[in-house]
């Protein structure tokens, strides 16, 4: 095989622990994401030092970068999406999309040149000006406590309000024939099923969508998808554009209302994770305590008083003074007075993390969350351009007025947490003064005036109450599945004097939908307020899911075996070039004719043809296509996209195999300028679909092309080479998974202004 001059400058040459299943570049930064076939998830930079690597639980199926780099988002096995952050690849955001697997992701952003259109929302955020910024992580289980726990916290940093996106991003995700759309990290904007438009009832095909993306003007939406009959190994590829000019056109509303929804979940998302962190607080102090307990009821067993219980060996001490066997062992020998030091310290740093969580984190986020709800109640109830989008006011008021009961109950929650807090201090001192006496230990002066003054009476009252009934662990208690829903709480119960005033003053004739009764715990209603939210934002999905509809179908190749080799290009801005290079692309290995691959490219037709130029608007998307047949002794291993109007290729010898230092594979680029595109006007007979297969019109009609000669390559060190070949044409490199589990990077651009005939002249020469 003569491959002429060498191109492209190896940059790396490494080892794997395992075979690469994906792979794909960061658009902005020379990073590469891989999934290999072990389960890890790792970034690379370019001289393939490893920033990160975790092992999800569930396999990855699909990786995709946010346009601006700083986001990878990871679609797994179960459905499940997540948002990973660049910097430490920690989980930003997760969320199940979709029912089946990811088994493919888009990212797109809208341009940064559109004009806002006349009459569209001009929304500013005002939460900032009335709401305090809660701070942004919980503090962890076993932190330092505050000694003063009700008072300011003067050291913390002064928390900062999040920077909002200016601009609207969809994310696709595929999952079988279904596709749904999400903006600003998972909130869902629509879905739909490519099914229907199967030329087989559902029951006898397996549709499954392979590449899925938007144009960055949001007026369309590009599907690849694969149609085979149940029990076939090959089936129908096929494109179908969609008409999304809804989201184009109320891009500033969904922006507005993506932003301020999306804000509000997080914000009760951070209110539960904040219930969750004081919730392990909590029971991390009990647990400490209880291990005493089930101690000292074990001595009372030993000592034959099976049916007496520890509060009543300490009501007898505290009335009496009397000290059973049992209790004098207990204290003088089990607890000692570093025990009961220990049990305070633990119960102080307990409730002073759990003040400190109420204080800093829930009440901020669920201030800010109900400032949202009534904003976004009131643009639903005022502003008509947000009602085509399924903003509803009931749901939203509903879940206001549960939000601010939620306010009061988080008060509710603090003073009684101070309260037990006090409660245990009075109970531990006087718990380590009689330990004190046992041991005939006689305090200095100034330690007798350090102490807690105790009042037996608050000692009294501890253990007939928080003693024996814990009133703050069934408050922070995570709601599961076997206690009950929301809606068996919707019953009218007493409320208690004074928040029984506090309830009035905000409101209490609420739907019946929203109420929900005091006596539910914090938890309970805080898993209702997001159920409502959830519903509310719910309606948007439905509502803009019908404006999408299928503007152009086009068949492209039948025998196309599984799984297809398939890919769509998007230009992300305004492309400068040759006629046709800034147009969307779509990239598709066919079926063998004649001995030889062919390489099949669709795109965007760059202008209506003549005879229907006097139209003013087509009502289906024009397209040209060719076929690209590679030598006859090679095949096609994969390929990718790489700068606008150029496709990258991996190619592998069958004919030789390599012995020594020869090699037998190579990595070409070629340029879509040199394939002569033909219209496929003649086969559209004014419609939105074509009478035959893109494949097959191209055979019949001749426009079929050998891979150019004068290309840029670069022959393969290794004798073998496999998918997948990530290329990053921003950055103008390329990934080539090579050998027995080894990785080689290339530089592409380096030698991209040298002209290629200057190569094939000097070749001449000589």
């Amino acid at each position: 095989m003569d491959t002429g001059a060498e191109h492209f400058t190896q940059l790396a040459d490494k080892s794997l622990t395992a075979d690469i299943k994906i792979a794909t570049w960061c658009p902005t930064m020379d990073l590469l994401a891989l999934s290999t076939a072990d389960g890890q998830l790792c970034l690379h930079r370019l001289n393939w030092q490893r920033l990160w690597a975790v092992s999800p639980e569930s396999p990855v199926t699909s990786l995709c970068w946010r346009p601006d780099g700083k986001v990878l988002a990871c679609g797994y096995e179960d459905g499940y999406i997540s948002l990973l952050d660049v910097e430490n690849g920690e989980t930003m955001q997760r969320g199940k999309m979709v029912a089946g697997v990811a088994s493919a992701i888009g990212w797109v952003e809208e341009q940064a040149d559109h004009v806002i259109p006349e009459g569209s929302l001009a929304y500013q955020a005002r939460t900032a000006r009335f709401c305090q910024a809660p701070v942004s992580a919980t503090p962890a289980p076993g932190s330092a406590p505050r000694q003063v726990y009700a008072q300011s916290r003067g050291d913390h940093q002064q928390p900062q309000w999040p920077v909002l996106p200016k601009r609207l991003d969809m994310m696709c995700v595929a999952s079988g024939s279904a596709l749904s759309i999400a903006t600003f990290g998972l909130f869902p904007l629509a879905g739909l099923d490519v099914s229907p438009v199967a030329n087989k009832p559902a029951a006898q095909t397996q549709v499954s969508i392979v590449k899925a993306t938007m144009t960055p003007d949001l007026k369309q939406l590009y599907l690849l998808w694969y149609e085979s009959r149940q029990g076939n190994s090959s089936g129908h590829l096929s494109l179908t554009i969609c008409d999304t000019s809804t989201l184009a056109d109320r891009r500033r509303e969904l922006h507005m209302l993506a932003q301020m929804a999306t804000y509000t979940m997080s914000l009760l998302n951070g209110a539960e994770s904040s219930l969750a962190g004081a919730e392990q607080q909590w029971n991390d102090a009990m647990k400490v305590l209880d291990d005493k307990l089930q101690a000292m009821q074990r001595l009372m067993q030993d000592h034959g008083k099976e049916d007496a219980s520890p509060r009543d060996e300490f009501k007898a001490l505290l009335a009496s003074g009397s000290l059973s066997p049992a209790m004098h062992q207990f204290l003088t020998s089990t607890l000692g007075e570093s025990g009961v030091k220990k049990l305070s310290k633990a119960m102080d740093s307990a409730v002073g993390s759990i003040g400190n969580i109420l204080v800093d984190h829930l009440q901020p986020s669920l201030q800010a969350a109900a400032f949202k709800l009534n904003e976004l109640h009131s643009l639903a109830k005022c502003t008509r351009q947000l009602q085509p989008l399924g903003l509803q006011q009931e749901p939203l008021a509903a879940a206001q007025e549960l939000c601010e009961r939620l306010l009061v109950r988080a008060e509710s929650l603090r003073m009684g947490v101070c309260q037990a807090g006090v409660q245990y201090r009075h109970f531990f001192a006087w718990l380590l003064r009689t330990v004190r006496r046992l041991n005939d230990d006689n305090p200095s002066a100034a330690t007798e005036a350090a102490a807690i003054k105790v009042d037996p009476s608050n000692v009294a009252a501890f253990l007939h109450g928080q003693f024996c009934t814990d009133m703050v662990g069934p408050e922070l208690k995570a709601v599961t599945s076997t206690e009950p829903t929301p809606e068996s709480l919707l019953a009218a119960t007493k409320l208690t004097s004074p928040l029984k005033t506090l309830i009035t003053i905000l409101g209490n004739d609420s739907p019946s939908h929203a109420s929900l009764p005091f006596s539910a715990t914090i938890r309970h209603m805080l898993q209702h307020t997001v159920q409502l939210c959830t519903g509310a934002f719910a309606r948007s999905p439905t509502a803009i899911s019908t404006t999408i509809k299928p503007l152009t179908h086009l068949a492209l190749a039948s025998k196309t075996p599984f799984p297809p080799a398939a890919s769509i290009w998007v230009p992300t801005a305004h492309v400068a070039g040759s006629e046709g290079e800034g147009q969307p692309c779509a990239c598709f290995l066919a079926q063998k004719a004649r001995g030889q691959q062919h390489l099949g490219l669709l795109r965007v037709a760059p202008s209506p043809p003549p005879s229907q130029q006097h139209q003013p608007q087509l009502h289906f998307t024009m397209m040209e296509a060719c076929l690209v047949t590679t030598p006859s002794h090679e095949s096609i291993v994969d390929f990718a996209f790489y700068k606008p109007g150029q496709i990258a290729l991996l190619l592998k010898d069958k004919s030789r195999v390599s012995h020594g230092g020869s090699t037998n594979c190579r990595l070409v680029i070629f340029s879509l300028s040199d394939v002569p595109f033909m219209l496929l006007d003649r086969y559209s007979n004014g419609t939105n679909q074509l009478s035959q297969h893109i494949f097959e019109a191209c055979l019949k009609d001749g426009a079929v092309c050998d891979l150019p000669d004068d290309i840029r390559q670069r022959s393969s060190t290794y004798g073998q080479v496999q998918g997948p070949l990530a290329v990053s044409g921003s950055r103008g490199v390329a990934c080539v998974p090579s050998g027995k589990q080894r990785a080689v990077v290339y530089d592409l651009v380096e030698d991209e202004d040298e002209p290629a005939v200057d190569d094939s002249m000097d070749n001449e020469d000589e």
